[in-house]
């Protein structure tokens, strides 16, 4: 082809896309909206996620251009009744424009690695030992350590596979020789995780790991576990990029739904084992569980590589942060150290971070109340305080900051923050219902909202006492004023500044 045409189509994809970023979607009086706004809009909806094919519909997209036209329609009437000042935006702004900046490096690595990240899978074979009781724990050792000697002799696949059939106590796996499903070495903190390093680590070696049995909810922790051991070796290991995921477990599913066919055409297996098999394997539909596995994998690939970014932000801004679990929530007191400084030795202790939370409050109508959970504080600790505190440090926050990206970004991102300051200005704040309104309301539902199943009769359902969900009533019909409120304003916003939106141009599956 010639040189020629080859740089002009090129030019004119560019220029469409320059186009496309102009389309008028939407306008009103005073402004417009443009694709670019909206595919900001949507990025900033679901967090740089790559979409579903055929996503977003034109109804989805019609819905999100609706929203975002709402939100700069609430700001120019914002700026024009002069409802919330500049100095009132600044309270919040102050720490959501660091969050959203640390928002928005975590969604620009996820959309990198959605393409260039790389999967690590481990390919185990594994023999379950388990316990029929806690007072079989010195047989079952010695069972499983005999078991793990004798795997060790062996080493052709097809006596491997029957070892493994014959000793395993995890049924479901003697028919693919105890060929789990592949293993991400790089996707999180899976319970199992170590044991699958460890054994990469040792790849073309067995080893023999006790583990830990769970206990089921509620049970007497002083009740004595069965033992149970897991004898495994990785046999290989592969590297996949995220991208090739949804092909690699069809793959390798497919291939375990042939092992167990073989397995269960050797003679003299029970009926019930073929059952077990066609269940688990048999019956299995390569195509509609290779995309879940693969929506899984990188869900927890994605989140444990924005975890590890976040750690590494506040490292290289010369921070240490506490290590925060819903598990130790209660042990943060006043003097807890949340943040450290290496540098300067400047700690920010719990309490700090309680009075300004406390100030913002104050200066922001912000519900006090809730101050007393320490979730809540340590929330607005990790999600704001922290983005806050290491900013003006932080060199990879300092250049997003700075990026004509971000900036464009920002101003859909300020639009959230407008939004509720001008709804708590305009809307009644005392919104108070009737005992009359209470009672039409208990008549005309009590038969199908506040109903119980009559205990001599499940199917049949009887009416609640009126006095036993009065509260509940009361709370519907607080919440139905103030949601019929919102729509009353916004419907007179897009009639007064003569909203208008143009989804024929709207593409279905792209933005």
């Amino acid at each position: 082809m010639n040189k020629k045409i080859i740089v002009l189509s090129f030019l004119a994809v560019l220029l469409f896309q320059c186009n496309s970023d102009t389309d008028v979607l939407a306008s009103f009086k005073g402004g417009t909206i443009t694709r670019k706004e909206l595919r900001n809009f949507y990025q900033l909806n679901t967090g740089g996620r790559k979409p579903e094919p055929g996503h977003p519909t034109k109804e989805e997209q019609t819905q999100l251009l609706e929203t975002l036209g709402l939100f700069k329609l609430i700001a120019l009437y914002n700026s024009e009744k002069k409802l919330v000042s500049e100095d009132e935006l600044a309270v919040f702004l102050k720490y959501s424009k660091p969050q959203m900046a640390a928002s928005f490096l975590q969604r620009n690595l996820a959309e990198k690695l959605e393409q260039e990240g790389k999967l690590k899978f481990a390919f185990v074979r594994a023999i379950a030992v388990f316990s029929n009781s806690p007072t079989e724990e010195e047989i079952t050792r010695q069972r499983a350590q005999s078991i793990f000697e004798g795997i060790q002799k062996l080493s052709k696949k097809k006596e491997i596979n029957q070892y493994v059939a014959d000793h395993t106590d995890q049924n479901p796996y003697k028919a693919v020789g105890g060929l789990l499903e592949p293993q991400c070495l790089n996707c999180g903190n899976d319970p199992n995780l170590a044991y699958y390093q460890e054994a990469a680590q040792n790849e073309g070696k067995w080893i023999l790991k006790e583990i830990e049995d769970l206990a089921p909810p509620g049970s007497d922790p002083k009740i004595p576990k069965r033992k149970k051991f897991l004898i495994l070796r990785v046999e290989g290991v592969e590297t996949i990029y995220a991208s090739r995921v949804g092909k690699f477990f069809s793959k390798e599913f497919g291939k375990l739904k042939s092992l167990a066919k073989t397995y269960s055409e050797t003679p003299g297996i029970s009926e019930q084992a073929k059952s077990e098999i066609k269940r688990n394997y048999l019956d299995l539909k390569v195509d509609d569980i290779a995309p879940r596995y693969e929506d899984f994998m990188k869900k927890r690939y994605l989140y444990s590589a924005v975890t590890e970014q976040e750690e590494q932000l506040v490292k290289n801004a010369g921070f240490e942060k506490a290590v925060i679990t819903q598990e130790n929530l209660n042990q943060f007191g006043p003097e807890s150290v949340l943040l450290t400084n290496t540098k300067t030795g400047e700690t920010i202790k719990y309490k700090d971070v309680l009075s300004e939370l406390e100030q913002l409050a104050k200066q922001s109508g912000l519900d006090s109340s809730k101050l007393d959970d320490k979730a809540n504080v340590l929330q607005f600790f990790r999600q704001q305080y922290l983005w806050f505190k290491i900013s003006d440090s932080s060199p990879e926050i300092k250049k997003a900051l700075e990026s004509k990206e971000f900036l464009e970004m920002f101003n859909v991102m300020k639009l959230y923050i407008v939004q509720p300051l001008v709804f708590k200005r305009e809307l009644p704040t005392d919104v108070n219902v009737s005992e009359q309104e209470m009672r039409e309301q208990y008549e005309a539902a009590k038969m199908f909202s506040y109903t119980r199943a009559n205990p001599n009769n499940p199917q049949d359902r009887t009416p609640i006492p009126y006095g036993e969900v009065r509260e509940k009533i009361k709370e519907d019909l607080i919440r139905a004023k103030k949601q019929n409120f919102v729509r009353e304003l916004t419907q007179k916003l897009k009639t007064d500044y003569q909203f208008i939106m143009d989804s024929g141009r709207l593409k279905e599956g792209k933005i």
